[in-house]
């Protein structure tokens, strides 16, 4: 099962690896994410970004997705750098009952919603998707933060 998706376009970093992953007793981290999961550099950084005891998997969104349905007894928290990606799970049948919106960044030609969230017009456009699909979205940074829904910040 997916104990916490969040989109974060640093993936795998000391909040997400120690905060995260403890906070919702995950045992394995699955990066999903086409481009990463074909550069062999990136896959070895981001396996040394995990701690101890929790497995570390970087794959394309059609090998997540088969291994999200296939291993739906173990705990798993997903981390995806782009809204689309989460989509795509979704579409390909994985159960996603909430997202957590926490890193994406400042970049040309996207409007800032809070404090670590910049969105463009397609993730506004792949964030009403997933809503419309009965998807929580919702924006924290860090897992004691309070929720706020994302829905209600666009």
């Amino acid at each position: 099962m997916i104990t916490v998706a969040r989109i974060d376009e640093r993936l795998i970093h000391g909040q997400v690896a120690y905060a995260w992953t403890v906070a919702y007793k995950s045992e394995i981290i699955m990066v999903v994410d086409d481009e990463v999961s074909k550069d062999q550099f990136q896959v070895s950084l981001l396996q040394m970004a995990c701690p101890a005891g929790v497995k570390c998997a970087v794959c394309d969104v059609d090998r997540g997705a088969e291994l999200l349905k296939k291993h739906e007894a173990r705990k798993i928290f997903v981390v995806v750098k782009h809204p689309r990606t989460l989509l795509a799970l979704h579409e390909r049948g994985v159960e996603i009952p909430e997202i957590n919106v926490g890193g994406l960044y400042f970049k040309e030609g996207r409007r800032q919603l809070s404090k670590t969230v910049y969105v463009d017009p397609e993730m506004e456009e792949v964030f009403s998707k997933l809503h419309e699909a009965g998807i929580a979205l919702e924006n924290r940074t860090h897992p004691n933060d309070s929720k706020e829904d994302l829905m209600k910040l666009m």
